[in-house]
């Protein structure tokens, strides 16, 4: 048996010991446009070098489907980390050669549930109710993806992983029923819906796969809903948020993004004209808030006294209280200097008094 064959052998038993792969260009082709391909399809470029443990390792990368029931109840869907959802992710617009955009449905939806303002580019949403989003991708070609990364825009906590609060968490929780990926804040009702976590950076994103839009039309639409506040304790703990949406292929590549601010509050039209009254004020050039004061051009000159000023000694009736510590101060006058012959009458009236 040639080593062709030993190593053929050797797979088919499952037992492939630790090897080096190289992947040429026909090879890398074929795997990423095999089935298999989502999840590390993303890592291998043309003539690259690709290393794994096993066979069977390599399944379980790639066939989420395959995974067992107790992978999914821990909401992790083991893949290589894409630049999307790294610890610093772009937040720069970009519509890339796809002229990706995406914007809300205002003809459609529940408007007491959610409002957009366009001033702060932001979403005013109530937990669990039902967004439509609408993307334009054109043209439209197989194999686009949108993922949807909700992140914190504070510096502080730009880093962090935005999850649900302990609370919505629970297994008590009815939207938590039949559902095993319970840390997400962002749910989209689609047939196609994967939800990742990403295993270096631990952020959340859920990646739907993009369809053709109607005839007609340059947009289709996804349902989405977000399952936590941002006022709730030890979840975004009243931490401004924001979604990032990105379009990319199936190997990764993100040829499309935007932002959009998000609050998910219980009254979206309240927080909404606050926040835009607030805005409005910080607009304001601080000269247009000073009042102004007329300038007076003429002259007030004070009266010269009519009486002349006497030396005359004008007394004035003082508690007792305040006698004993006046006493005390001229006293102390006397000790450093001579009393003149005001302070030396003045302090033989409070002696009388305090008598």
């Amino acid at each position: 048996m040639n080593s062709q064959d030993e190593e053929s052998a050797i797979v088919s038993e499952g037992v492939l010991e630790r090897s080096i792969y190289e992947f040429g260009t026909s090879d890398v082709d074929m795997f990423l446009k095999s089935e298999q391909h989502y999840g590390v399809g993303h890592c291998l470029h043309q003539d690259a070098t690709f290393c794994v443990g096993s066979s069977q390792e390599i399944t379980n990368t790639v066939l989420f489907e395959n995974l067992p029931d107790s992978t999914q109840q821990n909401n992790v869907m083991p893949v290589i980390s894409p630049v999307s959802t790294s610890t610093h992710p772009s937040m720069v617009n970009y519509p890339g050669p796809y002229s990706f955009d995406v914007q809300l449905n205002k003809l459609a939806g529940d408007k007491a549930k959610w409002e957009h303002s366009s001033k702060l580019n932001k979403l005013f949403v109530v937990m669990d109710a039902k967004i439509p989003l609408w993307f334009k991708v054109k043209p439209v070609e197989p194999g686009l993806l949108v993922r949807i990364l909700p992140i914190f825009l504070a510096q502080d906590y730009f880093a962090e992983p935005v999850k649900r609060c302990p609370t919505h968490i629970s297994s008590l929780e009815k939207s938590n029923q039949d559902f095993f990926y319970v840390d997400h804040i962002v749910r989209c009702h689609h047939q196609g819906v994967k939800y990742e976590k990403d295993p270096e950076s631990q952020r959340l994103s859920v990646i739907v796969p993009i369809e053709p839009p109607q005839p007609g039309s340059d947009w289709f639409t996804i349902m989405c809903s977000f399952m936590c506040k941002n006022s709730c304790i030890l979840g975004m703990n009243r931490r401004s948020t924001a979604l990032i949406f990105t379009l990319e292929r199936e190997t990764g590549e993100v040829i499309g993004r935007k932002l959009l601010n998000v609050r998910i509050c219980s009254c979206p039209r309240r927080d909404m004209s606050k926040e835009e009254s607030d805005q409005s004020k910080k607009g304001i050039e601080p000269e247009k808030q000073i009042m102004k004061i007329k300038s007076c051009d003429k002259k007030i000159l004070m009266k010269k006294p009519t009486k002349p000023l006497s030396n005359e000694l004008v007394k004035l009736p003082i508690p007792r209280k305040f006698l004993k510590p006046l006493k005390e101060i001229l006293l102390l006058h006397k000790h450093y200097r001579d009393l003149t012959e005001e302070e030396k009458i003045f302090l033989e009236d409070i002696n009388k008094h305090l008598l």
